[in-house]
């Protein structure tokens, strides 16, 4: 439908209702102006006769009568004519009353020879013309003896009326074109005003609640305007709490490490946080609005979400998230409501405890290998005790014999523990900021770890090659270092062939102190890698209890380096010798 404008809607109304009542009063007043015309000519036309009247008092001779009729209507312009009672003309100011005829059926005249003064327009058969008649009686001491009568042709009083009606119709054509400019100004005006809150009101709704409406004289478009910027300044404070609230609702989903998921009754995405969308895996921003079947694949967290969904209960479950890496989650549901507390959907918050689940995992196998680890040479120990208390101290190389084994797992039991605890206190400094690192050069200590395990590396006829960068510097603790190096050159050694050849050497690249061990040895496959720093882990357990040690030497290792705020890494692959590298920052 098309829409007119207010202006044109409110001008036309009174340019038609101008029109109206112009029509009106030019369709009225020439009738009511004729009849009252006509009614004042017939009074002067009445008056004039009762002057004649008297004016003819004592007068008889038609002759005179006459005369005196056709002197006073030259001198009035009218027409005057005396009859007696019978009827006959005694005198005209216009004909010869000889030759008149009787006119005692004139309408005016008989009404007037009954004693009443009579009116009437019509047709003149002696003038051959249209006349308004009117005719009072003659009396003579109070005896009707005769009748005075005066007329005017129609054309007198229609050209009078002409007069009034031009004038009449000037004025109003004048008044009609000043209130239709009035009608216009007003119209304009008003829809001016009504524009400005129609301009006002779409930017409001654009949210520019900044802007005011200007305040009118008018009385109702500016109460108008007072409510809408009322109510702008009212939306303006809403919506600024609304986002306030927004924002910092955002900052805190932003800022948790928690996952947040709230979905509607229909399972539909209303919110997704950045966190959760991280640890699902999940565009948060593409989530919005999508069913949770459509944006998580995961099985284990639909049925989550259908059970947060319906119980009246607050839900919690554990969730396997496959991905790289994997993800345990600890899931905890609760019904989201609306404002009149009815259920409109559920949130779920998820917790990433994949680091908690591996910690576990490692504490587990900590357990099981520590007691492994400690079982083994105390089984030996004990079946050692035992056959020593059952007779081999007759037999004193038997007994030699067992008290070596003794010795030797009481040695190997005391590694165990003194690397535990060595493990345990590097853990304590590396929690509490505690070491006190101090520069040093870095070349006097790699060579005190190869001076250390240079027996160890003869028995079995290996050379060690050295390349060293000269005045590397570094913050280090000189022991702790050198405990790392040696744990390398000793795993070196003890997976090398007789006869090979290890490499140790110190550079700088860049802004770090780079130590290298790399071996001629066995290797390490691929995935053994990602796990060769954990403690009591072993590669090929058979053969590393046979070549000794605790298991933990790795483990030593990367925890010093952490100390010093290194990095360790390992390059290797079956058959190919491995090579362990240190990364300090270089001082």
């Amino acid at each position: 439908m098309r829409r007119r404008r207010l202006l044109w809607q409110l001008y036309v109304f009174y340019l038609f209702t101008i029109i109206v009542a112009f029509l009106a009063i030019v369709g009225l007043t020439p009738r009511f102006f004729r009849a009252l015309y006509v009614d004042a000519t017939s009074r002067d036309l009445e008056a004039r006769a009762r002057l004649i009247k008297e004016q003819l008092v004592g007068l008889s001779d038609p002759a005179r009568i006459d005369a005196l009729c056709k002197k006073l209507g030259r001198e009035s312009s009218t027409r005057i004519t005396v009859v007696d009672f019978a009827g006959n003309v005694l005198g005209d100011s216009d004909e010869d009353p000889l030759r008149m005829e009787n006119h005692g059926d004139r309408p005016e005249i008989a009404r007037a020879l009954r004693g009443q003064a009579g009116s009437s327009m019509r047709y003149s058969q002696t003038r051959q013309m249209q006349l308004m008649y009117t005719a009072v009686p003659l009396e003579v001491d109070g005896e009707i003896v005769g009748a005075v009568r005066t007329s005017v042709p129609p054309g007198f009083v229609a050209s009078a009326l002409r007069s009034i009606y031009v004038r009449i119709t000037v004025l109003m054509l004048v008044v009609v074109g000043l209130f239709a400019a009035v009608s216009l100004v007003v119209s304009r005006r008003v829809s001016r005003l009504l524009g400005e809150l129609g301009r006002g009101a779409r930017s409001f709704g654009r949210a520019e609640l900044g802007r005011r409406l200007p305040i009118s004289e008018i009385a109702e478009i500016a109460a108008l305007a007072e409510s809408l910027n009322e109510m702008a300044a009212r939306l303006d404070e809403r919506l600024r709490t609304t986002t306030r609230e927004r924002n910092e609702r955002e900052a805190i989903l932003s800022s948790m490490q928690e996952g947040v998921l709230a979905v509607d009754s229909s399972g539909c995405v209303v919110e997704m946080n950045v966190a959760c969308g991280r640890l699902l895996g999940v565009d948060p921003d593409s989530a919005d609005g999508r069913a949770i079947e459509e944006v998580l694949r995961n099985v284990e967290l639909q049925a989550f979400v259908g059970r947060a969904l319906t119980s009246a209960e607050p839900t919690e479950g554990d969730i396997f998230v496959a991905g790289a890496p994997d993800r345990f989650l600890q899931a905890h549901g609760a019904a989201l409501r609306d404002a009149d507390g009815r259920r409109a959907g559920a949130v779920i918050v998820l917790n990433d405890v994949t680091r908690l689940r591996r910690l576990e995992r490692v504490r587990r196998d900590f357990v099981a290998n520590v007691s492994h680890e400690l079982k083994t040479p105390i089984t030996s120990i004990r079946g050692a005790a035992e056959t020593i208390g059952s007779g081999a101290l007759e037999r004193p190389r038997d007994a030699e014999r067992f008290l070596e084994m003794i010795a030797r797992q009481a040695d190997r039991l005391n590694a165990i523990i003194e690397d535990l605890l060595m493990i345990s206190r590097l853990e304590q400094e590396e929690e509490r900021r505690e070491l006190e690192l101090e520069k040093g050069s870095i070349e006097p200590v790699v060579r005190a770890a190869i001076r250390t395990c240079e027996s160890e590396a003869a028995a079995k006829d290996i050379s060690i090659e050295t390349t060293f960068e000269g005045g590397l510097t570094a913050r280090i603790d000189v022991a702790l270092l050198e405990s790392a190096v040696v744990n390398l050159i000793d795993n070196a050694i003890k997976f090398s062939e007789e006869g090979g050849t290890i490499l140790v050497s110190a550079t700088k690249e860049a802004d770090e102190i780079v130590i290298r061990v790399r071996d001629e040895g066995c290797g390490i496959g691929a995935q053994h890698l990602p796990r060769i720093f954990e403690r009591f882990y072993r590669v090929d357990n058979a053969r590393s209890r046979k070549l000794g040690g605790t298991g933990l030497g790795l483990a030593i290792v990367k925890h010093v380096a952490q100390v010093h705020g290194a990095t360790i890494s390992v390059q290797s692959s079956p058959g190919k010798g491995s090579t362990f590298v240190i990364h300090l920052p270089a001082a």
